[in-house]
């Protein structure tokens, strides 16, 4: 053994601590900088070569065989962690890159405790907008739009995992995880007909040369709601119903009130809880906490000949509600071994699962805009003069018999989910043409569901008044028990190859790639039901009753294919002038022969002119600045296939004689020249670094001309004609434009290392053509405005005295204390011709985001703030109050109603009247948010060496922490539509991740 010192410095001279010092090869010997950048460290006498290294620092090799003593010099590294990034079928540096691509590192991502990986993205990625509507475990699926939306149906990305097109995104580990990336402009070109709303590519990690590195982590999360409106309390509850059941009576002058001064003083007092209870329905049915817990084990290592990386994670995830059966657990198992079998072949397989077992009350329905009525709505609404829970602690019925807290005697709704991703592939390098080499892939996915919907006959206690006592009573609502056993499985077979020449010519690089691809996927399911079960103990299909009208079965099948061709082609001169070229033949069984197959090309040019010399003489603080233009043509599949067949359908049956015959009819007229949707994508950038990192920026304007977009007929062919339902044609045409500005700082002070960075994205579409049935009036028409603007009265205050109602046109029904619709065609009537087109929808014109992060010697903070801007959502859930369905109401709408003893009353009288959805109750949705904070402490060497660690970290971290909304207050601001969903949920998490 012999001992080598040195001191580790940055091109200022400055000393740089918490370097890593180690020995080529071997990381066994290794050790950091002290805070003056120095080090000493004992290596074997026949090592000579140490490899020193640090963040934002190029990585240096020296020989140290005839020395003892060495002084190093690092350089910055201004293309630092992002120095490569991945694209379609490739990799590119960053440097040379010229198209529209943002990308994100796993480490990143980690950082986030989401239970959901896409949620972890929000607002880190210019031009990818997240909003996350829901919490429920297991449910909890995103909308991700990039770049707003283009279209009139679908609007998502393609999702490409591993190479292959996956829908598994929000459930993969994100320890997995190696980089995403995001193709927002002509680079989407290469996936072709599907790739129009962009591409998201997620890259797993793989194996790397060294001795087995274990990594382990734990993490323990507490979860709760981010925002749940406040409720009226029985007493208020009672008095807006009066006034609106007054109002439904018309006013009188003598009224008999439905609540009592005697009842109503009662719920105040809390003076007989059972028969005038004063319920918070929140308290009573949620949990103050739900615990997350996620543990994950990953090893790698490997040697020149083959590497290999092994994880497996669980985690585990328990609903908000009590008496709910809302559970939700995975597993996360990937290997991946590449094997160098000569040195210009290898092969590699990558396979992963993500086994999920998802438990919910037998209310949930798959599509989750029909299941929240069952839960929230019987919270959130449910009458507070309604006893949840008496005294005794005996379960009463609650609203509709629907009481939240009887859901675990109902039975459950339980989903297991059995996917395996696999890919195998093989590359072969072409020894006697340097830069010549052929990969290969299969590809092979194969998932299977069984989801079991037991419905239970359920119990609960309801006073007596006249007996005094608590009688049993059974729910008519389920008076049997019922069963659906439905069986789910999906199959994805693709394989592709290609040829890929990469080479440099002197000041010349030159790369070509071209391949082909083939992709088959089929769906098939079965599903059984029955009810009057023998007993409700026995969950099982064959219990039940076998009578004709008791059972009931189903099953379908689809399959779909595609058939493509792609390749690339890169020119750049010094790394200073750039050229690419990409394109796809994309075939797809979908539509008709002869409309099947498309050619989809796309084309960037870049101009370093950072490499120019006037730059380096004249502007050296400048180390990168890049202009960059692309343009392409991409499409746009997402329909039902084979809409160019006639299609039929069962049913009107004829009874001939005493036998039933099964009739067929015609439905859906065919198209014969139904194809994909065309999207003309362009885009100018400009990208700087300067003063070695201490600002970067990227600066993109874009525009996107849709056409052919498909969609029905309106106009030209009404519907009043009688014809069949009429299928999909080409005609629609969508305008987008927006941009994206990313901007970054990053330094040093002493020991001290921080970032900052923040990006600001906007998009705005309008519809140019759809064949729309002109309104009576022109600013009712869809055509000229954003996609999904809506209809609504434009609202402009209160009446809020009788003379002001007199002297203002108003639809039939309107009373003092109603909302004042503006007479737009100024006819002096309000009707359904004053509504105009508003424009903007529940989705953001601008989101951004804002990241900063610190590391001081062993501790590290990170914040990241995310928000959004010019979105608005109506909630007609809000406006209730008072009504006759005896539904409660959010605090802040009975706070300053208008009535006879508030008549300069803010909001509206209880149970008011409008002719339709108004813009009254149309919100301003701006937030911003404490997304993630993270706090950690990396234990020192001098203990860890103790414990035969590599590294140990301790961490505390947070998600959906703080918001600051501009108008709504009373519930989160992301939600869609009214609050009566499952709310997303606040993280707080606590965690540990040791590497040996």
């Amino acid at each position: 053994m012999r001992t080598i010192s040195g001191k580790v410095l940055d091109e200022q001279q400055d000393p740089v601590p918490g370097a890593t010092v180690m020995v080529k090869g071997n990381s066994d010997y290794g050790t950091i900088t002290d805070s003056d950048g120095e080090f000493s460290i004992n290596i074997p006498a026949e090592e000579n070569v140490l490899v020193i290294s640090f963040i934002g620092m190029k990585t240096q090799e020296v020989d140290v065989s005839n020395t003892s003593s060495i002084t190093i010099i690092l350089e910055s590294e201004i293309v630092h962690l992002a120095e490569t990034v991945v694209v379609g079928y490739g990799i590119q540096k960053k440097e040379t890159l010229t198209g529209s691509i943002a990308n994100i590192s796993g480490d990143d991502i980690r950082k986030s405790p989401e239970a959901n990986v896409t949620a972890s993205l929000q607002g880190k990625l210019p031009g990818l907008t997240i909003n996350q509507r829901t919490g429920e475990p297991g449910s909890e699926e995103l909308e991700i739009l990039i770049r707003g939306n283009g279209t009139f149906r679908d609007n998502s990305p393609l999702i490409i995992v591993d190479g292959v097109e996956r829908s598994n995104m929000s459930r993969l580990n994100p320890d997995d995880i190696e980089s995403i990336s995001v193709l927002k402009d002509a680079s989407a070109a290469i996936y072709g007909a599907r790739a129009a709303n962009g591409v998201i590519i997620i890259t797993s990690k793989s194996g790397k040369e060294g001795k087995p590195e274990f990594n382990f982590s734990y993490n323990y999360a507490f979860q709760s709601p981010t925002q749940i409106p406040e409720m009226l309390d029985a007493a208020t509850f009672a008095e807006a119903y009066n006034e609106g059941d007054w109002y439904r009576q018309g006013r009188p002058d003598e009224y008999i009130p439905f609540y009592s001064e005697n009842a109503i003083q009662k719920y105040r007092d809390g003076s007989d809880p059972v028969l005038y209870p004063n319920t918070d329905w929140v308290d009573v049915t949620m949990r103050s906490y739900a615990p997350q817990q996620r543990t994950n084990l990953q090893v790698t290592g490997g040697s020149d000949k083959v590497t290999y990386l092994l994880s497996f994670e669980i985690m585990d995830q328990e609903g908000i509600m009590k008496n709910n059966p809302t559970h939700y657990r995975q597993y996360n198992l990937r290997s991946n071994i590449n094997v160098n079998l000569t040195e210009n072949f290898s092969l590699g397989a990558n396979i992963y699962a993500i086994l999920n077992d998802r438990e919910y009350p037998s209310t949930y329905a798959d599509n989750p805009d029909n299941d929240y009525w069952v839960d929230f709505y019987n919270i959130l609404q449910a009458n507070p003069t309604l006893p949840a829970r008496y005294p005794n602690g005996l379960i009463a019925p609650g609203r509709l018999q629907e009481n939240p807290l009887l859901l675990d005697r109902r039975g459950y709704y339980k989903v297991e989910d059995r996917p395996v991703y696999s890919t195998f592939k093989g590359t072969y390098k072409v020894p006697f043409v340097e830069g010549l080499k052929i990969d290969a892939s299969f590809n092979y996915d194969l998932s299977h569901q069984f989801s079991k919907r037991w419905s239970t006959p359920y119990y609960y206690h309801e006073y007596n008044v006249n007996t005094d006592e608590y009688e049993k009573k059974w729910a008519t609502n389920e008076p049997t028990a019922e069963l659906t056993d439905t069986y789910n499985r999906w199959t994805t077979m693709l394989y592709n190859y290609k040829i890929v020449y990469d080479r440099d010519f002197g000041k010349h690089h030159v790369g070509a790639m071209v391949g082909q691809e083939q992709q088959k996927s089929t769906w098939n399911y079965t599903q059984a039901y029955r009810k009057n079960f023998v007993s409700s103990a026995i969950d099982q299909i064959n219990v039940g009753s076998s009578a004709a009208e008791d059972k009931n079965n189903g099953g379908s099948a689809s399959s779909d294919a595609y058939n493509n061709y792609f390749g690339r082609f890169n020119y750049n001169f010094e790394s200073k002038y750039l050229f690419e070229f990409i394109f796809r033949y994309d075939g797809s069984q979908k539509f008709p022969e002869g409309k099947r197959y498309g050619f989809f090309p796309g084309f960037s040019v870049g101009w370093r002119l950072s490499e120019e010399d006037f730059m380096k003489n004249n502007l050296p603080f400048v180390n990168n600045l890049k202009l960059r233009l692309s343009h392409g043509i991409i499409g746009n599949d997402r329909v039902d296939s084979y809409q160019h067949l006639q299609s039929f359908s069962f049913g009107g049956n004829y009874v001939f004689g005493t036998s039933d015959a099964a009739g067929i009819y015609a439905n859906t007229m065919p198209n014969p020249n139904i194809t994909w949707e065309e999207s003309k994508k362009t885009d100018v950038g400009l990208e700087a670094t300067l003063w070695k990192g201490l600002f970067g920026m990227d600066l993109t304007l874009w525009k996107e001309k849709r056409s052919n977009i498909l969609t029905q007929r309106n106009l030209s062919v009404p519907k009043i004609y009688g014809f069949p339902a009429l299928p999909d044609e080409n005609i629609g045409e969508v305008d987008n434009h927006g941009f994206e500005l990313d901007l970054s700082h990053r330094n040093s002070v002493g020991e001290l290392n921080y970032n900052i960075s923040g990006n600001i994205a906007f998009s705005r579409s309008e519809i140019v053509y759809m064949d729309e049935v002109p309104h009576a009036e022109p600013y009712q028409n869809l055509t000229g405005h954003p996609v999904g603007a809506g209809l609504y009265y434009k609202a402009d205050g209160i009446f809020n005295t009788q003379e002001e109602l007199d002297a203002y046109p108003h639809a039939s029904g309107t009373q003092v204390g109603d909302i004042k619709i503006v007479d737009l065609n100024d006819d002096g009537e309000i009707n359904a011709e004053d509504q105009y087109r508003f424009d903007y929808s529940a989705t953001p014109e601008y989101v951004f985001g804002l990241n900063m992060g610190m590391q001081y010697k062993n501790f590290d903070l990170s914040l990241f703030f995310q928000g959004q801007t010019n979105a608005y959502n109506y909630d007609g859930t809000f406006a209730k109050l008072g009504n006759s369905s005896f539904d409660n109401a959010v605090v802040d709408r009975a706070k300053d109603r208008w009535n006879t003893e508030n008549t300069d009353g803010t909001m509206p009288r209880a149970d008011d009247f409008q002719p339709g959805n108004s813009t009254f109750y149309l919100f301003d949705a701006t937030f911003v948010r404490l997304k993630t904070m993270e706090m950690g402490y990396s234990l020192p060497e001098s203990i860890i060496s103790k414990l035969r660690l590599t590294d140990c970290r301790l961490y505390i971290s947070g998600s959906n922490l703080l918001t600051w909304a501009k108008e709504i207050k009373w519930a989160d601001p992301e939600n869609t539509g009214d609050f009566l969903n499952y709310p997303p949920l606040r993280t707080i998490n606590l965690g540990v991740n040791v590497k040996f």
